[in-house]
């Protein structure tokens, strides 16, 4: 297959080298040479550019097995876009973790057929490289889209800063290693035809001390002297500095759900079965989904997938392998060193800056961050670095800002001045290590963060991540589980009606609590049997089975409630639902009960009638909340909401991959139910 790509391609370009040699003159003996030097480069070009091996991938793999075709997007750069940070808000989707609205895309292998110069610009690990590979490679194909074929020349400018010659001196140098004769008159000639297409690739790899800005016009000369050749550079988006007047900036579009299927099913390619498992499980996870648009991160996971064919419980420990990634082994595994904006900013040190960002935006709704606040940011960080001497620097904390944003892809410009972590799960992440980090630390009043957390933001949903987070980075998540028990308990109190419910469940399943998938199965039921108890026996909201049950059901539900008069019942109603729901899936999920029947009571009064009946729970007692639900004012939906909620945040964190001691555990998960008292 190898071989035949090479023949096909050398065949493609004999034509272009025999017309760039014809006319020299005293050169009319045999040239046998030229088809074996053309297949020699052509050789070349396709075992460089053909196979792709990343981060700890143990082999290297073909890359067209790989390749998921590049989106291009239509417009103005992301960095050049006009909008504000209140703005930019307006399109924020916390549930689909989108940082703004759609923008239309394009074949990445059109553009090539459409532009004749353009620099390709992207996040770290957004697949640049690759797509200047894949280009190499179409060009030498056959049955490529490519309407006009040029000799492709590829040039990786971290190798070529390293060699101290002139470009059309490295150009030649490739073509003379060939066995090309002539090399200066072949390369001027077939410039000069306008049959090559250039490639420049990584324009962000080449150091100020490799004399970036003395490539860069070296380029801009080259372009000029030899105009009808096509030009294609490759670049970080936030290192370049529109250098190139006559070029089209064209940017790389985040993988969609289309694209990151395929390239898990071309991971996967023999085994089709690990294939639809993984992207399933990756469905599951809105953040683990978010985190795969970017093609190094999706590789990263397909890696971590591949270990036990299942992702880690622990996705605390994931998202530090990928930030990680990010910071030290993309770079470290292609051997760039990077320029250093300020030396005392260590690995540890970033980090350490990111979580005290992530927790001072996070905690203030901020998602979009004004370039003004996180320059202000970074700056009070250094000052408060060891070894910081005013007297000696002052640093640029703009230039710190974009060094990041170039060299580690941790912040985003997502439109002019205006800027974010690259996902939210990463500003998440950020946050729970500061929790983490100072946990240790007591303010005058004797509150650590652990309880700031716990007292600020439970029942808050967009925490939940962040308590999940911090209870896998402890290395005992025992004081988070107790406080946040303890906090959710306090509601009993405050609520008798929620107290004398959970005496009714203690005491209907009080010979088998210690069975706690017993108590995870019975509990669904109870809370279906409240359910249908709070209305009249034509009022069947709940198991309608209008609501398809493979759908959204509170999505489903919400949509009758809207139409409800009563505000009292409606809020009832919901909070009802979200008991039946909520614990149907979560707790039923998480002792490993046969969740999946819970739908068919949900759709059929009878069978959780039955089902109650068959754990002996007495329906009479809770006939009586009929009155009491109609009743309930919003602050007591309110707060039973909140205890449904604190008991369903506190399974996920014991279900996660924290570290909780098993006294802990078996407490937290008898006093899911358990009344004051017991």
């Amino acid at each position: 297959m190898l071989e035949s790509s090479i023949e096909i391609g050398a065949e493609i370009f004999f034509g272009l080298v025999r017309k760039a040699y014809s006319g020299l003159k005293g050169f009319e003996q045999e040239r046998d040479f030229e088809k074996i030097a053309t297949k020699k480069y052509i050789d070349g070009l396709v075992k460089r550019n053909n196979t792709i091996k990343v981060l700890t991938m143990n082999e290297p793999r073909p890359l067209e097995s790989l390749y998921v075709r590049a989106n291009i997007l239509k417009g103005k750069i992301t960095a050049d876009q006009g909008d504000t940070a209140e703005e930019l808000e307006k399109f924020f989707d916390r549930d689909r973790r989108d940082f703004g609205a759609s923008r239309e895309t394009v074949d990445g292998e059109s553009i090539v057929n459409k532009l004749q110069r353009f620099i390709v610009l992207g996040k770290p690990g957004a697949g640049k490289t690759t797509y200047l590979r894949f280009l190499t490679l179409m060009m030498l194909k056959q049955n490529s889209q490519i309407v006009q074929r040029k000799l492709p020349i590829f040039i990786t400018l971290r190798e070529y800063a390293d060699t101290n010659l002139g470009l059309l001196d490295f150009i030649v140098k490739q073509f003379q290693k060939c066995g090309f004769q002539y090399p200066y008159f072949f390369v001027e000639r077939i410039l000069e035809a306008g049959d090559c297409l250039l490639l420049f690739d990584g324009l962000d790899e080449v150091s100020q001390q490799a004399d970036q800005s003395g490539i860069i016009q070296q380029i801009k000369d080259f372009c000029e002297e030899h105009p009808e050749n096509q030009f294609v550079i490759s670049c970080r988006v936030a290192a370049y500095n529109r250098w190139f007047n006559n070029f089209n900036d064209v940017e790389m579009a985040d993988f969609n759900q289309k694209q990151k299927e395929n390239f898990i099913q071309n991971w996967f390619h023999d085994e089709p079965k690990i294939a639809r498992n993984c992207w399933a499980k990756l469905e599951e996870s809105p953040q683990l989904t978010e985190m795969a648009s970017v093609p190094l991160l999706l590789t990263l996971l397909c890696i971590a997938y591949n270990r036990r064919k299942s992702f880690p419980e622990n996705r605390a420990e994931l998202y530090e392998e990928a930030i990680d990634a990010l910071l030290r082994d993309w770079d470290a595994t292609r051997d760039i060193t990077r320029d250093e904006v300020y030396k005392h900013l260590s690995q540890k040190y970033k980090k350490s800056m990111f979580a005290r960002i992530a927790w001072g935006t996070f905690k203030e709704n901020m998602y979009f961050i004004p370039e003004r606040i996180l320059t202000k940011q970074i700056e009070q960080y250094i000052k408060n670095l060891p070894g910081f001497k005013p007297e000696e620097l002052v640093p640029d904390s703009y230039a710190v800002l974009k060094a990041i944003e170039a060299q580690h892809g941790i912040f985003v410009e997502r439109a002019k001045k205006v800027h974010s972590f690259a996902h939210l799960t990463f500003q998440e992440y950020f946050t729970a290590k500061y929790i983490v980090d100072n946990a240790h630390v007591f303010d005058e009043k004797g509150k650590n963060s652990l309880m700031d957390l716990v007292e600020d933001h439970l029942y808050d949903d967009k925490w939940l991540e962040v308590f999940i987070l911090t209870a896998e980075m402890q290395d005992n998540a025992d004081q988070l589980l107790f406080l946040m028990q303890r906090k959710n308990r306090e509601l009993l109190r405050e609520m008798p009606e929620l107290e004398v419910l959970l005496r009714t469940i203690y005491e209907a399943f009080k010979p088998g609590f210690g069975n706690y998938a017993l108590v995870g199965r019975a509990s669904t039921a109870m809370f279906l049997a409240f359910a249908r108890a709070g209305f009249h026996d034509d009022d069947n909201i709940l198991f309608s089975e209008e609501i398809d049950p493979n759908q959204d059901l509170l999505h489903g539900l919400n949509q009758k409630l809207r139409s409800d008069p009563h505000p009292n019942l409606r809020g009832a109603r919901k909070l009802v639902f979200d008991f039946a729901r909520g614990l149907a899936l979560d707790l039923a999920q998480s002792f490993n009960s046969p969740h999946h029947n819970v739908f068919k009571f949900a759709s059929d009064p009878a069978s959780a009638r039955s089902l109650c009946i068959e754990f002996g729970i007495n329906l009479a007692p809770l006939e009586a909340y009929r009155m009491q639900l109609n009743n309930l004012d919003i602050h007591d939906i309110k707060r039973i909401s909140n205890y449904q909620k604190g008991n369903l945040w506190l399974v996920k964190c014991l279900n996660s991959g924290a570290y909780v001691s098993q006294k802990m555990r078996e407490r937290v998960l008898a006093g899911l139910f358990k009344p004051e008292g017991e």
